[in-house]
C-alpha cells in the first residue's frame, strides 16, 4: 500500500508540472485526435483485461496502475488550472465579456457538481474504506471541476489581451476585426506564426462598446509601429 501511495504522489507532482507547461490546448483537440485517443485507451484496457484473465496482470498491480493513472489526471488538470488562473491574473482586469446565464452561472453549476461528485468519490462522506483508487479517482474529478472554473465559454477582453478558452492572445498579436454577420464579430490574430480567426456573438447593446475597444487597440498598435 505504501509504495502505491508514494508512486501516485510522485506521478501527481510530475503531472502538475506538465499541466502547468500547457503541452495541450483545447483548440488542439480535434474529433479525429479525440477518436484515436479513445480507441487507443479502449484497446489498452482490453489488453490489460485479457492479461488479467490469464494471470499476467494481478489485481494489486492493476490497482496500482489505475491509481497512478488517476494521479496523473489529477496532476495535469491541477497544473493546468493553476497556469490558467495565473495567466488571467497576468492579463489584467476584464474590459469586456459577454455575460449571461449560459456563459457564467450554468458552467459554474456544472463545475460545482463535478467537484461534489469528486468529493463523494473519495469516500470522505461515506463509511467506505479509503483505497488509493477511490482517493485518486476522486481527486482527479475534483481537479477537472477546478479546471472548469478557469474556463469561460466566451472570449474575455482584458487589459493585456484576449483570453480565448485556455489560450492568451496579447494585443500585440491582435490584427483586426469585422462583423461576420448581425451580432457576430470575427477577430483576426496571430498564433504560432499563422493568422487565425475566431467568431463570437455580441449583444446589440454591447456592439458599440466592443467596437470602441478594438478600434482603440488597432490605433495603439499602429502608433507603436510608426514609432518603431
Amino acid at each position: 500500500m505504501i509504495w502505491i501511495v508514494v508512486s501516485a504522489f510522485i506521478v501527481a507532482l510530475l503531472s502538475i508540472g506538465l499541466g502547468y507547461k500547457r503541452l495541450l490546448y483545447i483548440d488542439q483537440i480535434t474529433p479525429r485526435n479525440l477518436s484515436i485517443t479513445l480507441l487507443a485507451v479502449v484497446f489498452l484496457f482490453l489488453i490489460l483485461q485479457w492479461m488479467h484473465r490469464i494471470g499476467y496482470f494481478p489485481e494489486f498491480i492493476a490497482g496500482a496502475v489505475m491509481a497512478n493513472v488517476y494521479s496523473s489526471l489529477f496532476g495535469f488538470f491541477t497544473g493546468a488550472a493553476i497556469q490558467q488562473f495565473n495567466q488571467k491574473s497576468d492579463y489584467g482586469d476584464i474590459i469586456y465579456v459577454n455575460r449571461s446565464f449560459w456563459t457564467d452561472i450554468f458552467p459554474n453549476i456544472i463545475a460545482i457538481g463535478i467537484i461534489l461528485f469528486g468529493i463523494q468519490r473519495t469516500s470522505l462522506l461515506s463509511d467506505l474504506p479509503f483505497t488509493p483508487i477511490r482517493v485518486t479517482s476522486g481527486l482527479s474529478i475534483i481537479a477537472v471541476g477546478a479546471y472548469s472554473f478557469t474556463i469561460r465559454l466566451v472570449p474575455e477582453l482584458r487589459a493585456q489581451g484576449i483570453i480565448l478558452l485556455d489560450r492568451a492572445i496579447s494585443w500585440d498579436d491582435f490584427f483586426t476585426y469585422s462583423w461576420y454577420s448581425e451580432g457576430v464579430i470575427e477577430i483576426e490574430y496571430k498564433q504560432d506564426g499563422a493568422i487565425r480567426t475566431f467568431k463570437t456573438m455580441i449583444p446589440d447593446e454591447d456592439e458599440l462598446f466592443v467596437e470602441k475597444i478594438l478600434t482603440e487597440k488597432i490605433a495603439e498598435k499602429l502608433e507603436d509601429d510608426e514609432l518603431e
